[in-house]
């Protein structure tokens, strides 16, 4: 890829609509509302890190990286609620040696 090209993620690979609407993984409705923000940031195989949430206006941060869906460095989690069922979902990033992981599922509480 030449620099300053853009390369568009394929947003269909999980679950997403043409118009790259993010789809509940449980219903497939598009509705959905971000509730929770969280973002984790650690050195390679770091014991400690920084955590930082944002939910209901209020951001918080500590060093507890429970729930980082990395093993090994960098996260993020959105948390969804969904208006087309009870389900509620987490779209994740994650880094892991180099590349960065994406994933939609059905959060379990």
């Amino acid at each position: 890829m030449n620099k300053g090209n853009k390369m568009k993620i394929k947003l269909s690979d999980f679950g997403c609509t043409d118009g790259n609407a993010v789809l509940c993984p449980n219903c497939g409705e598009p509705y959905l509302h971000h509730e929770k923000v969280e973002i984790f940031e650690r050195g390679e195989d770091e014991e400690f890190g920084i955590h930082a949430q944002v939910e209901n206006g209020v951001l918080t941060t500590d060093t507890n990286l429970t729930g980082n869906p990395s093993a090994r460095r960098h996260g993020m989690l959105i948390h969804f609620s969904c208006e087309g069922c009870t389900e509620t979902s987490v779209l994740s990033l994650e880094q892991h040696k180099g590349t960065t992981y994406i994933e939609m599922k059905i959060r379990k509480n």
